[in-house]
């Protein structure tokens, strides 16, 4: 069967096409491949071999490597040519990392790119928690991580990474609602901290939480860590209580004592009166006495962390009075 000349063009219009978006279904003829140390020393150059891995068992031709031009790597050479089964050896020299984090990047057009962080040592990367007052139990307070040198000044990251925290008697969220106590962080190429986050303390009592952080590359190596003891304070509702509790003691007992040297016994309705009496004669002395403390109107030194400190206070509050407290701090409000 003979073609015309139309014909022939059409058809070869649409072979063409038909390869095209054969190649576009896949966008790579191969990928550039390599085994990279996971560690390396500051301004002491290091060796790897770069090579070719096609899709097609058949391909054959000469592909353009180019490594990076990055101020950070140095690389000799930095570019050359490759083919089907060949090795080049490329000697690389990380000479600046503040981050102790490091790209080795080479590209060619249409194969997949040698893209991959590695460790740098001598570069102390510190991982600050910024958390310098006691967390309340319960009570969400917002925190970031920040990096820095030995010298407190802000770091950059010079590479993508990531973040593990790890927490004992603490919380963590990102939003504000799922709360965990493991967290992976994903971070990016100049990122200086974190974004912000979420603490909050599990346990009600004055205890101390411990944060672990983690500072890996993308492929899982780690580059730093650290720790960090955060202290918990006990909710203000929960101190109160205490000396509520405290106040309430006292008068129990005298109310006990009351009854049972009471000589006649007395109506349900008088033994009411005096046990809701008692009830907030204790009660009453021992809020006062938490407010007071916390909000050190008597001069008081007292350990908002103590739930027993708390529980005492409220006991000598309700064994002296509230009329004997109150004429105490008059002159001082004065």
């Amino acid at each position: 069967m003979k073609l015309s000349f139309p014909s022939a063009l059409i058809l070869a219009g649409l072979i063409s096409l038909l390869s095209t978006n054969a190649f576009a279904a896949d966008e790579t003829i191969g990928a550039l491949i390599t085994e990279l140390p996971v560690e390396v020393e500051k301004n002491k150059p290091f060796e790897f071999e770069v090579r070719l891995k096609a899709h097609a068992a058949d391909f054959k031709g000469l592909v353009k490597v180019a490594m990076q031009q990055n101020p950070n790597v140095v690389y000799q050479p930095r570019t050359f040519t490759l083919s089907p089964g060949q090795t080049q050896n490329v000697t690389a020299t990380v000479v600046k990392s503040n981050s102790g984090l490091a790209i080795i990047y080479a590209s060619a057009d249409n194969w997949q790119p040698i893209d991959t962080t590695i460790v740098v040592g001598g570069a102390p990367i510190q991982l600050n928690a910024k958390i310098d007052q006691p967390v309340e139990s319960y009570r969400p307070r917002s925190f970031v991580v920040s990096f820095s040198d030995e010298a407190g000044k802000p770091v950059r990251l010079e590479a993508g990474a990531k973040m593990l925290l790890e927490l004992s008697n603490l919380l963590v969220s990102q939003n504000g609602e799922d709360w965990l106590s493991q967290i992976s962080l994903t971070l990016g190429k100049e990122d200086s901290e974190t974004k912000p986050l979420q603490l909050k303390a599990t346990s009600w009592y004055a205890d101390n939480g411990i944060m672990k952080i983690n500072l890996t590359t993308s492929q899982g190596y780690k580059v730093t860590g650290s720790s960090a003891n955060i202290a918990i304070v006990p909710p203000w509702w929960v101190l109160m209580m205490m000396g509520m509790l405290g106040g309430l003691t006292y008068t129990m007992i005298q109310f006990l004592r009351e009854s049972l040297q009471a000589r006649r016994k007395s109506s349900r309705e008088a033994w009411l009166k005096k046990f809701s009496l008692a009830v907030l004669l204790g009660i009453v002395p021992g809020a006062l006495a938490y407010l007071l403390a916390a909000w050190n109107i008597l001069g008081i030194k007292t350990d908002t962390t103590n739930l027993k400190g708390f529980l005492i206070l409220g006991l000598l509050f309700a064994y002296v009075g509230m009329d004997v407290v109150l004429a105490f701090t008059a002159p001082k409000k004065a």
